[in-house]
């Protein structure tokens, strides 16, 4: 069965190996190793993969279904694609992490990005909303997108955290004894206490910094 290195070396087709490298900022040993099937790429080299080889559609790339070309390579000018997990962060008891495999890419507009969120795209990633306790500022099935360069707490922010193997999306609050208040926006949920010997186990994953609506 093909795999995604396969799909790798089909985009490459005559460009010579060391030349794509170099565009990408890798090794050529790097491209070779995904190429081969030995490493998995990640998603700061496929991404940047997709902008040197535009019209490609990233389904196609990251699953080996449907075509390879997009049906309209010049809707995609002006935009950038981030990344979307197939996990998805828990507003509710928590979802268990089980993978982190990259499902697809999302476009958002390249102005937009630049002038409003003004983070680097590498620091940027996707994920569902799973459950109703951050209703109504997030609701099942929403999209969120995460600034994954934040690890400290600020009061109001909304995160999604790392915690007992579960990934949740709320309102963290750090508190003067060292305990960790988890609050959801849901009014039915009590918020949740972390003591201060077990909050050092809690890891940031991102902050939200935007929420795409389910319709």
């Amino acid at each position: 069965m093909a795999h995604i290195g396969d799909r790798i070396r089909e985009l490459r087709g005559n460009i010579h190996l060391d030349q794509l490298a170099e565009k990408l900022g890798v090794h050529p040993n790097t491209i070779r190793n995904y190429e081969n099937g030995k490493r998995s790429p990640d998603t700061e080299f496929l991404a940047k993969l997709l902008e040197e080889i535009p019209g490609t559609n990233p389904g196609w790339l990251l699953t080996g279904e449907g075509a390879r070309h997009r049906g309209d390579h010049q809707a995609q000018e002006g935009y950038v694609m981030f990344p979307r997990y197939e996990i998805q962060a828990g507003a509710g008891p928590g979802r268990l992490v089980e993978s982190e495999q990259v499902v697809d890419f999302v476009s958002f507009k390249e102005d937009w990005v630049r002038s409003y969120l003004r983070v680097p795209r590498q620091k940027l990633a996707l994920l569902n909303v799973k459950g109703d306790s951050m209703s109504p500022t997030m609701n099942d099935g929403d999209l969120i997108l995460i600034d994954m360069r934040s690890d400290r707490i600020e009061d109001s922010a909304i995160y999604v955290i790392e915690f007992d193997e579960a990934l949740l999306v709320k309102r963290i609050q750090r508190r003067f004894d060292g305990s960790v208040a988890i609050k959801s926006d849901n009014p039915f949920y009590e918020p949740e206490i972390i003591p201060k010997e077990r909050a050092q186990s809690l890891r940031i994953v991102g902050r939200v910094i935007w929420t795409g609506k389910k319709v």
